[in-house]
């Protein structure tokens, strides 16, 4: 379980001209993940822009009313209904994290990991929610790569679509190139990680 009077908030506090609240609210708003804290009924209290960009996702072609996801809230009552005793109060005495992926019309994959959270000031906790767009992490991981293993420019494409999970076949038709061409790109791209020890 995380606590917000954590050691951070206080050594930030110290630190920091601004309030420690302020400055953890703009750590938390530009973070690459969407942070979501919800009740164990589904309320949404608080969702960083990153978590209201992906749940728009999740949520297209449907209803606007809610903005937590059905597929995304069917994985939090997984989570609460395995740590629930059997008058139905939750037990969160052990930190326990659930992961899953919830993937959207098979190209977005977003990955998605649940813990318990209490805020000071409530008795009931609430569940801590973090989703991780998998393909930004793979672009990101691609483009880092991309540098590490000094690829050409032709090379960097074929890494970057075989990182994004495309075939050797996707990628010849997305970059109008013979399949043998992407093969030889490939093994060139292993002989260059093979140099630098991967």
């Amino acid at each position: 379980m995380i606590a917000m009077n954590s050691p951070v908030a206080q050594c930030v506090e110290t630190r920091s001209p601004k309030p420690d609240c302020t400055v953890l609210q703009d750590i938390v708003e530009n973070l690459m993940d969407g942070v979501l804290i919800v009740t164990t009924r589904g309320e949404w209290l608080y969702g960083n822009y990153s978590a209201h960009r992906m749940c728009q996702q999740l949520n297209i072609g449907l209803p606007t009313g809610k903005p937590m996801p059905q597929n995304l809230w069917r994985i939090c009552q997984r989570f609460i209904g395995n740590h629930q005793t059997l008058d139905g109060q939750a037990t969160i005495a052990q930190p326990t994290t659930f992961e899953a992926e919830i993937t959207v019309e098979l190209a977005v994959r977003y990955r998605v990991r649940i813990r318990w959270f209490r805020l000071e000031d409530t008795h009931s906790p609430h569940l801590l929610v973090t989703l991780e767009d998998c393909n930004q992490t793979s672009r990101n991981q691609a483009i880092a790569e991309i540098h590490q293993y000094k690829l050409t420019p032709r090379q960097a494409e074929v890494w970057r679509l075989h990182r994004l999970g495309s075939t050797y076949r996707d990628i010849a038709t997305e970059l109008f190139v013979s399949m043998n061409t992407v093969k030889r790109h490939m093994k060139d791209i292993y002989l260059k990680q093979k140099l630098h020890g991967v």
